[in-house]
């Protein structure tokens, strides 16, 4: 192969692999800010359970009182109570809802990330070799000689006159 065509070779190999690279390292911070989307995202839904949490325990303490208060001859809020412990439950079945969906997309944008930097990786090494050919193109370039193969192996060249000794007696 001749040098110059080692460089084009080289030349076209360093950017792709770069470009790649720059790609990868793109895709990886996209799925960061997602997943930091994500991740903000169900922290609000925690503040939201927590205020959510804060105002049934100072309903159902109300709703406690209004029993007691029903003990000794008031009428009224029974049900209330009741009405709050299945609110409770409906709650708490949505809420482990959306944070399991929540967390599956932030392992989703994770992983995404890492395939990103997986192939950026992949990419500096294309880039590499590029440069690497593009750099030793020259020394490349040149074909080594091979040694002789077949029946005059190991044989000296017509011509060659070996100096005399013992073994050229015989």
């Amino acid at each position: 192969m001749a040098t110059g065509t080692l460089v084009v070779a080289g030349l076209v190999l360093a950017a792709v692999g770069t470009a790649v690279q720059v790609k990868a390292s793109i895709d990886s911070a996209a799925a960061a800010k997602d997943a930091a989307k994500e991740q903000k995202k169900l922290a609000a839904l925690k503040a939201r359970r927590a205020r959510r949490s804060t105002i049934r325990a100072a309903r159902q303490a109300r709703g406690a009182q209004a029993n007691l208060g029903a003990q000794v001859g008031a009428t009224g809020s029974s049900g209330l109570l009741q009405k709050s412990v299945l609110s409770q439950r409906d709650a708490n079945l949505g809420f482990s809802g959306q944070t399991e969906a929540l967390g599956r997309n932030i392992t989703g944008f994770g992983v995404d990330q890492a395939n990103a930097q997986r192939l950026g990786g992949i990419g500096a090494g294309i880039a590499s070799v590029g440069g690497a050919l593009v750099g030793n193109a020259s020394t490349l370039g040149t074909a080594p000689t091979l040694p002789e193969i077949g029946p005059t192996a190991g044989r000296p060249p017509s011509g060659f006159s070996a100096p005399n000794t013992l073994a050229n007696a015989f």
